[in-house]
């Protein structure tokens, strides 16, 4: 159970549901967030905090875990049953400790997007599912690039892409488009020059739908490979 992808979890204090979450990846991964939270992971300092509380106090929290065992399909489309439940279940039992939106309480994706959306208004960045113009067809590519899934990157949608593919890309504060080889909603962000000491293109913006992509086809660890189609567009290759 520990080891099988797709999950749903809920800690449980005494007779209260007090967190509902889920993850594509293992429990077992899932939960060395909580044991060890990064700095900017919102969630995972709540519940590592409130989790050492409880503890302190004497009281146990308990963890339940549901894995799906039958694959559900529509048409030739499997369902993810975890992802399915997560919000009906958030909103029934209304959980202390997931995240608010106008008092009502949300998952850790859409808590997340929210602070990324806030934070990405107030950099003048516009992230939106589909561009007005669509690239170029992809061709030969100018210069390629490799991003290892180190935990921050697997978890937040990072993109560093290196000094050499850099050399291909537009100036600081330029649109780019991430574009996905097996199809996946296109994101349209920008290209910031300024988070890398050496100047290679970071982008910010659409990090969370990155970050979701990075989830559904790789594991925390893979190298994920890409390629500069041109100044204002790159694509991600699926595993």
């Amino acid at each position: 159970m520990l080891d099988a992808p797709n999950a749903l979890y809920a800690f449980v204090r005494s007779e209260q549901v007090v967190y509902i979450g889920k993850t594509a990846r293992s429990i077992r991964k899932r939960y060395r967030g909580y044991c060890r939270p990064g700095k900017m992971q919102a969630t995972n300092q709540r519940c590592h905090r409130n989790i050492k509380a409880a503890i302190a106090e004497g009281t146990e929290i308990r963890i339940f875990v549901f894995t799906p065992i039958t694959q559900l399909r529509y048409s030739e489309f499997e369902i993810n049953l975890a992802a399915g439940l997560e919000d009906s279940l958030i909103r029934e039992f209304d959980p202390p400790w997931n995240g608010r939106d106008k008092g009502h309480p949300i998952s850790e994706d859409a808590e997340r997007e929210e602070v990324e959306e806030t934070e990405f208004e107030a950099l003048g960045v516009v992230t939106v599912a589909n561009a007005t113009s669509e690239p170029q067809a992809s061709g030969q590519a100018v210069a390629t690039f490799s991003v290892v899934l180190g935990v921050t990157y697997y978890e937040k949608g990072i993109l560093n892409l290196g000094v050499e593919a850099s050399e291909y890309l537009g100036k600081d504060g330029d649109p780019i488009r991430v574009r996905f080889s097996d199809g996946g909603q296109m994101v349209v962000s920008k290209i910031n020059r300024t988070a890398n000491r050496t100047g290679a293109v970071r982008v910010i913006g659409g990090n969370a739908q990155i970050a979701r992509w990075f989830q559904q086809n790789f594991s925390e660890g893979d190298t994920v490979y890409g390629s500069v189609v041109d100044p204002h567009t790159i694509e991600l290759l699926a595993g």
